[in-house]
């Protein structure tokens, strides 16, 4: 079970990398540089630019709960309480971020009605920061407390449900809150200016509630993680957000544009290193599979360099015996559905022995693979089948050939070797290499076995040796008569 969840959250269980752990130092720094650069001038007023607040708000609020649906799904694989508390932390702040940019006086002036004074926006933007602070506390909480992954469906399904019940009901106490803030909660916005949330305490609250998220986040898990690396930039980029804001007092100033900016930055950079790492490890699939398939591709070179070796005799090239006898067999599979007859011709060099010591080995071996090449190049184009049977002797599997047709085969070879003129001055029948061949022709259907095919057209081959060799015995089956003896009527002179 605990396996099938390791795979299935891989992408959030992924270790950070040393390149990784500098990015996100580099990204750091970088907000604090800019952010401390803006604090001095943080209370600088700037046009009132609507349309930024609207985009950046809206981005905001895409990327959190982008990263709330993502976080869920790991979630979901990998049965973790932990995923599901940031998850719903993500879902609360994207929910609490849309019912501040409704709320905000004069945004949505032909929708709602809340006046400049209206304190309903600036109480969500406390509960807002205040609460991913406390859902970021909760989360280490629970990843330190409850490690081990919920084992059932069921469990992992009751869990996120209630999980998401809360937050939204979160989410809605809180709305009804800030909108009745001004019976409930004391007022900490004027004019704009909102420098009360300070001295009221409630902007320091806040700061502090993100600053030990922030120091939680680092000493906890010390940015093992791809995401609780860029989790604990993200926390920063908020404490930032919420650092400039209060330091700029009132809206639509330096530090309050600069802190939108590090609020939406906060709010997508989850996403982004997720989707950073999706991406790498595509890229390395990817690679992997075009890696298997050049290896796929040299194993079936190899594979078939083997099988060529398997196959082929060293000296000759040509078919071994080892070939032959899977051909003979396959062939003789089954006799009762062979419908055309098979012939097999045994061909021996004659006094191939006296040749080899006359000449030497290097001789022989030459005579051997010309023999082999003529055999074999003059059977290709009937379709015939030519191997080393073993020595000197070669074999010959014919189709469809009776045995008149098969002696006119053997007689094209005899003739075609002796063509060659390769000079034998210690044979005793010719002057130059001759060979005998013996041959047997088997009916369609015949049921004769292997062995007993190979011991027929062994003993015509015996039978030419014995007529003084250098011709061609064939016996067998034959379109006109049952059985027969065809001799070569060609006798060197």
């Amino acid at each position: 079970m605990q396996d099938h969840f390791k795979v299935a959250s891989q992408v959030f269980d992924i270790p950070s990398s040393g390149k990784q752990k500098k990015a996100a130092i580099i990204v750091a720094v970088i907000i604090m540089i800019i952010s401390t650069i803006a604090l001095p001038h943080g209370m600088r007023s700037l046009p009132e630019i609507d349309p930024f607040l609207s985009a950046s708000t809206a981005w905001l609020i895409f990327g959190d709960l982008l990263t709330s649906y993502i976080v869920y799904s790991q979630y979901r694989a990998s049965g973790l309480p932990c995923l599901l508390v940031l998850s719903c932390t993500y879902l609360y702040t994207g929910l609490m971020t849309t019912m501040h940019i409704v709320t905000f006086p004069g945004l949505l002036k032909n929708m709602l009605q809340f006046g400049p004074e209206s304190q309903t926006a600036v109480w969500l933007w406390a509960f807002w920061h205040g609460g991913f602070a406390i859902g970021i506390l909760l989360y280490i909480f629970t990843k330190v407390r409850w490690s081990k992954p919920l084992e059932t469906v069921e469990q992992i399904f009751n869990l996120g449900t209630a999980g998401i019940v809360i937050t939204l009901l979160t989410v809605f106490g809180m709305l009804e809150l800030a909108m009745a803030s001004g019976d409930l909660l004391p007022g900490i916005i004027h004019n704009g200016d909102y420098r009360k949330l300070n001295t009221s305490g409630i902007g320091p609250v806040i700061w502090i509630l993100n600053l030990l998220a922030l120091i939680a986040m680092g000493y906890r898990t010390k940015g093992q993680t791809v995401l609780n690396l860029w989790l604990t930039v993200a926390v920063l980029a908020l404490l930032t957000d919420i650092t400039l804001t209060l330091f700029a007092g009132t809206r639509f100033t330096l530090g309050w544009y600069l802190a939108k900016v590090n609020s939406a930055f906060a709010a997508t950079v989850v996403i982004i290193s997720a989707l950073s790492e999706v991406n790498r490890l595509f890229i390395r699939l990817s690679e992997q599979h075009r890696q298997l398939v050049e290896s796929g591709r040299q194993l079936e070179q190899v594979n078939e360099k083997l099988t060529q070796l398997t196959n082929l005799d060293g000296l000759t090239e040509i078919p071994n015996r080892r070939r032959f006898d899977e051909i003979l067999a396959w062939e003789m599979v089954c006799p009762e559905e062979r419908l055309t007859s098979l012939s097999l011709l045994i061909i021996d060099v004659d006094c191939f022995k006296s040749y080899n010591d006359h000449y030497g080995h290097q001789g022989g071996d030459q005579v051997l693979k010309m023999i082999a090449q003529t055999i074999y190049n003059g059977v290709k184009g009937i379709h015939g089948f030519a191997a080393r049977y073993g020595g000197e002797e070669f074999v010959v599997v014919l189709s469809d050939c009776d045995a008149g047709e098969t002696r006119q085969v053997a007689e094209m070879i005899r003739k075609a070797v002796a063509g060659l003129a390769i000079k034998h001055e210690v044979s005793i029948f010719a002057s130059h290499v001759t060979i005998s061949i013996g041959g047997y022709c088997l009916a369609p259907k015949d049921p004769m076995d292997q062995q007993d095919l190979i011991r027929r057209a062994d003993h015509c081959l015996y039978k030419a040796k014995d007529a003084g060799r250098n011709q061609s015995v064939v016996q067998g089956w034959s379109r006109n008569t049952t059985a027969g003896i065809i001799r070569s009527l060609d006798r060197p002179s």
